[in-house]
């Protein structure tokens, strides 16, 4: 059974995949496949290890997922607090996981509600934060800030209540530096592309923090409440995304999305819509996320929305809301191939 990995070797070069080719085609862990290739499978369970390669022989890839040169980066930011962004941000990362897309999560706020959802125990190391590893300005995954969640394509950089000292810290810190931070920090995982998407739940904030972050993001999803007064917080989202294209001239805002939406003022809603797209034209995602306690349920619980309840009603949208944000990222890449 020495032979094993030569063998599986083999079938994987006949049918022309890679890893992540091969990870998609059985729905199993990436790191878990490498792994196993890499280990001496001679002591492994026989009839196993059969099963794992005619699994894989009689496996299709999904040609409706997308490949990417480099991990996609969608920041989740809105310019004001309580409209679900580290939700939002949650709960989308485990969309995207559990279609079988590696994501990698990362908690720049001080709150830390994403990591408490994803990773409940990151209190437990505080030596292994977004704080720790973007002040010292580390390596994510050579120094070794990834963790593994327990959810399958889903790992995360947790957050850590002293980020909101690394404002302080990069106002004083020389522009040049500064730019290179994410740079450094990004290098293995943008050498390997392993990730296909990078989530990252930034603080409500405009400050040095979050502008560095925009600069090195592909896409801005900012969540919205369908109230009039909040709609306020869409020009300097705007204003600040067109700041910052000016040095990464990549950045786009991915969507406006209705958050926590009453159905009983639909009147509210109309004119709310009404008005941001008056706005921002076309930047508001059709699909919108109701009020659900579940929502605030599966958040007590430790859990992605997902896990908790998958056929509760906020769940089902965040589902069309993943499809809808796929769609427009794939339009993008095509019209950026043409």
């Amino acid at each position: 059974m020495a032979t094993w990995n030569k063998k599986m070797q083999t079938l994987l070069k006949q049918k022309k995949w890679d890893m992540k080719d091969w990870h998609r085609a059985l729905g199993v862990d990436q790191w878990s496949l490498e792994n196993l290739m890499e280990m001496d499978t001679s002591e492994l369970d026989k009839d196993s290890l059969d099963k794992i390669y005619q699994d894989t022989k009689q496996a299709k890839l999904d040609k409706k997922m997308m490949r990417f040169h480099s991990p996609v980066m969608i920041v989740s930011w809105t310019h004001k607090g309580g409209t679900g962004k580290s939700t939002t941000a949650t709960n989308l990362a485990y969309e995207l996981s559990q279609r079988g897309y590696n994501t990698l999560t990362i908690d720049m706020d001080s709150q830390s509600d994403m990591s408490s959802v994803l990773y409940p125990d990151y209190l437990n190391n505080p030596d292994l934060s977004f704080y720790e590893a973007f002040s010292l300005c580390e390596d994510f995954k050579e120094d070794a800030y990834i963790q593994h969640t327990e959810y399958t394509n889903l790992d995360i950089i947790p957050g850590s209540s002293k980020c909101e000292s690394l404002e302080g810290q990069l106002t004083v810190m020389n522009e040049k530096l500064r730019s290179r931070i994410w740079e450094k920090c990004l290098k293995s995982i943008r050498k390997d592309n392993y990730y296909d998407f990078i989530i990252i739940d930034m603080d409500k904030t405009a400050g040095i923090l979050n502008i560095t972050t925009l600069a090195e993001a592909d896409y801005v999803l900012s969540p919205i409440e369908s109230m009039i007064f909040a709609v306020k917080s869409i020009p300097p989202i705007l204003a600040q995304i067109e700041t910052v294209k000016e040095t990464n001239p990549k950045l786009e805002l991915l969507g406006l999305l209705y958050n926590k939406v009453d159905m009983r003022k639909k009147k509210t809603l109309a004119e709310a819509m009404e008005l941001v797209e008056e706005i921002a034209p076309g930047s508001a995602l059709e699909k919108f996320i109701k009020n659900d306690a579940n929502v605030d349920n599966s958040q007590r619980e430790h859990m992605p929305l997902g896990v908790y309840n998958r056929s509760s009603v906020a769940n089902k949208q965040m589902i069309e809301v993943a499809d809808e944000i796929l769609e427009r990222i794939r339009k993008r890449s095509e019209k950026v191939v043409k």
